[in-house]
């Protein structure tokens, strides 16, 4: 049962980190011609319609919803005002520097997730685990070194981005007992698109998408709010925070594979060998087996 649940929620962890990796590509591509804020808005919105579906299938939940959302109306009034800020450091730094980068620098996540939630929630990592995690985390800074240079200021957002991100889901993690993991998608996308229509209208420039701007707004709006964090939180239910967040680390070499088959952008085979030390680390870790040379006899004679 312990090995079920490990597996389904490293399925859950791992379908985020693809739905979220092409983010970074359809929002590249969107923000090419329209300013972060206005993006963010018209991204929202079109998560806000598929949110609004996800209601009416659920509208048998609605009040249970809002039932939650009383009881719980601190913990959502902060996490969608630091997902807000935190999801602009977001956007910006992936208009202003290469995808990769962002998300080579933003896999940094297990080893804030680590500490916080060892502070927090007195999560603790077994020592194979920990193994899987340094090798995953080694194959990112590789992979980050033979990537082109980023300045300390997108540097430093970067990480205060992760720092943000890093904390709720620890913070998801100790609510999710108790906050249906839709819920908590549907909060983030509404309250989102209300407060940039707010920015929008206060500072001006609301237009429509062009066409050029339409397809990737609405597939990536779908794919990130909804595909990609529902997926992390239900993939919460299942395993530890640290765990989803050490599979998410295979998310830079996504974006890798997916920048070349969709922005035409090269892959080096430095970056090749180094997303294949992450995936390396994420298999030590989510296996239920010690991957040592007696394990590998033991299975080879059984068989």
């Amino acid at each position: 049962m312990a090995r079920s649940r490990k597996l389904i929620g490293s399925l859950f962890a791992f379908l985020s980190a693809v739905a979220v990796s092409l983010v970074y590509i359809t929002s590249k591509a969107a923000q090419q011609t329209m300013e972060t804020r206005l993006f963010m808005f018209w991204w929202f919105a079109f998560a806000a319609l598929w949110a609004t579906v996800i209601l009416i299938v659920n509208r048998r939940d609605f009040l249970c919803y809002l039932e939650k959302i009383r009881i719980f109306k601190w913990f959502f009034l902060y996490f969608a005002l630091s997902e807000a800020f935190a999801s602009f450091l977001f956007f910006y730094t992936i208009k202003q520097v290469n995808p990769a980068i962002v998300s080579f620098i933003g896999s940094l996540t297990p080893l804030f997730v680590a500490v916080i939630a060892f502070f927090y929630i007195q999560e603790r990592l077994s020592p194979r685990e920990i193994s899987g995690g340094l090798i995953s985390i080694a194959g990112v800074v590789l992979i980050t070194y033979v990537s082109p240079d980023i300045n300390i200021a997108y540097t430093l957002l970067v990480l205060l981005m992760v720092t943000i991100f890093s904390f709720n889901n620890v913070l998801v993690k100790k609510k999710i007992a108790d906050v249906p993991p839709i819920l908590i998608s549907l909060v983030r996308i509404f309250f989102l698109m209300l407060t940039y229509l707010g920015l929008n209208l206060a500072l001006g420039g609301m237009r429509l998408p062009d066409a050029r701007e339409f397809w990737p707004l609405l597939s990536g709006s779908f794919l990130g709010p909804i595909m990609g964090m529902t997926f992390l939180f239900s993939a919460l239910q299942h395993i530890k925070s640290t765990q989803a967040s050490l599979i998410k680390n295979s998310q830079p070499f996504l974006v890798v594979v997916f920048s070349y088959l969709f922005l035409q952008t090269g892959v080096s085979l430095s970056q090749l060998w180094a997303g294949c030390l992450i995936v390396i680390g994420i298999s030590l870790m989510i296996s239920p087996r010690r991957l040592d040379l007696r394990a590998i006899l033991n299975r080879f004679v059984k068989n």
